[in-house]
């Protein structure tokens, strides 16, 4: 199936379908903001109404070399002009990706100032960044090592910089314990389940060290985002933050879009802080697929919802 879905995503022609056949935009477009800026700005002034925070993934290729990371840049940059010109960046969380911004063994310099520079942009707009840990499946230690290290540099100057922890990893607890300081932005994942050394093979483990990550962030000082769709895990979560005294506004949950619709309508009802991650970004069909490639859990997670359970 991967393999499928690989092939199909690189295809032109089947570029030219999903572009062409309401069908396949309506299907993919529940979970898809769309391929441009306009479309994303339409889909976060309906979150808005609706009570909702918002977290922008913007779907963009790993940087293979330096143009593509210049180019990859600037897209995140005009990403967070159009929502400041929409009156949509304050409360919005842009979801980084450090693979796009600087080539595999590239200048490490430049890949930080290039992150730097959208720190700034998102700070004058009232937006966060948080960024996205491309450990892959079962997790790659060295990987991990960076993008902590990524997110601490830039907490120095911008210390609303978050950073996704992954509980599909065995260290992720330790890394809970040692990061959950001074209101920190901690984003807790599932991820994947993988063959690494570091990760757990089961998903019943993979749920156990949740559990015990969350407790741990509940217990800090840190900021946790609560990033699940598992009913279990929420309702643990707001058990945890009951106990531990938090207020709506020193935690938060987050969801994608088009998925458990209604719960996420509830947690905001109810006075939680409800944020959806919303996909978006040229060629985003193709690249939705290559995601949910590579991504079981999250193909499950969609096809889960298509069959239309909340």
């Amino acid at each position: 199936m991967r393999r499928m879905l690989m092939r199909l995503s690189r295809l032109d022609r089947f570029h030219r379908l999903l572009a062409e056949a309401p069908a396949a935009r309506e299907l993919i477009g529940r979970y898809v903001a769309g391929e441009t800026l306009d479309e994303l700005v339409g889909v976060l002034a309906d979150l808005r109404r609706k009570g909702l925070s918002a977290g922008v993934d913007h779907l963009l290729a790993d940087a293979a070399d330096e143009a593509t990371a210049a180019a990859n840049e600037r897209s995140y940059l005009d990403c967070l002009d159009a929502l400041a010109g929409a009156g949509l960046a304050a409360g919005a969380d842009l979801d980084v990706a450090p693979s796009a911004l600087g080539a595999p063994g590239g200048d490490e310099g430049l890949l930080r100032a290039r992150l730097a520079r959208i720190c700034t942009a998102a700070e004058r707009a009232g937006a966060d960044v948080t960024l996205r840990m491309d450990a892959g499946r079962g997790g790659r230690e060295d990987v991990v090592e960076e993008t902590l290290a990524l997110a601490g540099r830039l907490r120095e100057d911008f210390p609303r910089t978050g950073v996704t922890l992954l509980a599909g990893l065995r260290r992720t607890e330790s890394d809970c314990r040692a990061l959950a300081v001074d209101g920190v932005r901690l984003r807790l994942c599932k991820g994947d389940r993988g063959e690494g050394r570091d990760a757990f093979t089961s998903r019943h483990a993979v749920d156990l060290s949740y559990v015990r990550c969350l407790t741990v962030l509940m217990a800090s000082d840190a900021y946790p985002m609560v990033a699940t769709h598992d009913p279990r895990l929420v309702e643990i979560a707001l058990d945890l933050a009951r106990r531990n005294h938090r207020g709506p506004g020193d935690h938060e949950f987050q969801m994608l879009h088009g998925v458990r619709p209604w719960e996420q309508r509830r947690l905001a009802d109810i006075g939680r802080t409800m944020r959806t991650g919303i996909p978006f970004g040229p060629d985003g069909y193709a690249r939705f697929l290559r995601r949910v490639a590579d991504h079981p859990s999250d193909g499950a997670l969609y096809a889960r919802s298509l069959l239309g359970r909340r």
